[in-house]
C-alpha cells in the first residue's frame, strides 16, 4: 500500500505523456526501423577486397534495440498504461480515451454526456485515480 499521495507534479508528468501515448507508439516502430534498416551508402568499389560490414550485424542490432533509450522509456510507459487500462474498468477506460486519445482532447462535459451515469466532476475523479495509478507504477 502506498504512503504518500501522488504529487500534483507526478500528475503533470502523467497527463503530459498520456496526451503523447498515440505519438510514441508511432515513434516507437519509427526508432525500430531506423535501427533494423539503416540507410546504407552504396559501395561503387568494385574490388574484390574483403567487406568491411559487420560480421555480426544481427547482434548489434539487437542489442541496439534494447539499449536505446527512447526505445525503452517509450515502451515501459505504453506497458504499464496499458497495464493499468486493462484493471480500470469500461468507462474508465472511456473516460481516458476520450480525453487523451482522441485527435482532441474532449471537454469533461462532453465526456460526461458520452460516459452514462457520470458526472463532470465524477470523470474527473476517475481519471485522477488512473493517473495516479499510472504514476505509481511508474515510481513516482
Amino acid at each position: 500500500m502506498r504512503s504518500l499521495p501522488i504529487d500534483v507534479e507526478a500528475r503533470k508528468f502523467v497527463r503530459a505523456r498520456l496526451l503523447k501515448y498515440k505519438m510514441y507508439q508511432q515513434e516507437i516502430n519509427t526508432l525500430r526501423q531506423a535501427i533494423l534498416f539503416p540507410h546504407q551508402e552504396t559501395d561503387e568499389n568494385i574490388g574484390g577486397g574483403r567487406s568491411s560490414l559487420n560480421n555480426f550485424e544481427t547482434e548489434a542490432k539487437a542489442i541496439k534495440l534494447v539499449s536505446n533509450k527512447q526505445i525503452q522509456v517509450r515502451s515501459e510507459f505504453i506497458a504499464v498504461v496499458n497495464s493499468v487500462l486493462s484493471e480500470c474498468s469500461e468507462e474508465a477506460n472511456k473516460i481516458i480515451e476520450m480525453r487523451y486519445f482522441g485527435k482532441q482532447k474532449e471537454s469533461w462535459a462532453k465526456i460526461s454526456v458520452e460516459v452514462e451515469g457520470y458526472t463532470e466532476d465524477g470523470c474527473r475523479k476517475i481519471e485522477k485515480k488512473v493517473v495516479d495509478r499510472i504514476a505509481e507504477q511508474l515510481g513516482w
